[in-house]
C-alpha cells in the first residue's frame, strides 16, 4: 500500500467521522450536492498532494483506487471551482 492511500483510507475515516451522514453517496445524485465527506477528503488530498485544485482533480482521474476509498468515479469529479467554492463557504 502506497503512502497516497494509506493517506486517503484515514482521512475519508476522520471526515466521515465528523459528518453527519457518513453513510451519503459521495458524488451528487440527482442534481444534489456532494457528500461532505468526500469534499473533505478531496481538499485534504489537494493539501497532501501540494498541488492546485485544478491539478489534483486532473491527477484523481486516472488514480481509480484512491477514487474508490472516497467512492467517486472518474465522472463523478468536481469541477476544480466547485472544491474552491465549497471550502469558502
Amino acid at each position: 500500500m502506497n503512502i497516497t492511500t494509506r493517506f486517503t483510507e484515514e482521512m475519508v475515516s476522520l471526515a466521515k467521522s465528523y459528518c453527519d451522514n457518513p453513510d451519503e453517496a459521495a458524488a451528487p445524485e440527482g442534481g444534489g450536492s456532494f457528500a461532505e465527506y468526500a469534499m473533505i477528503s478531496l481538499h485534504g488530498l489537494r493539501i497532501f498532494l501540494d498541488e492546485t485544485y485544478k491539478m489534483t482533480i486532473d491527477r484523481l482521474e486516472v488514480m481509480r483506487p484512491i477514487l474508490e476509498i472516497i467512492g467517486l468515479e472518474p465522472d463523478d469529479l468536481p469541477h476544480p471551482s466547485t472544491l474552491n467554492k465549497w471550502l469558502d463557504r
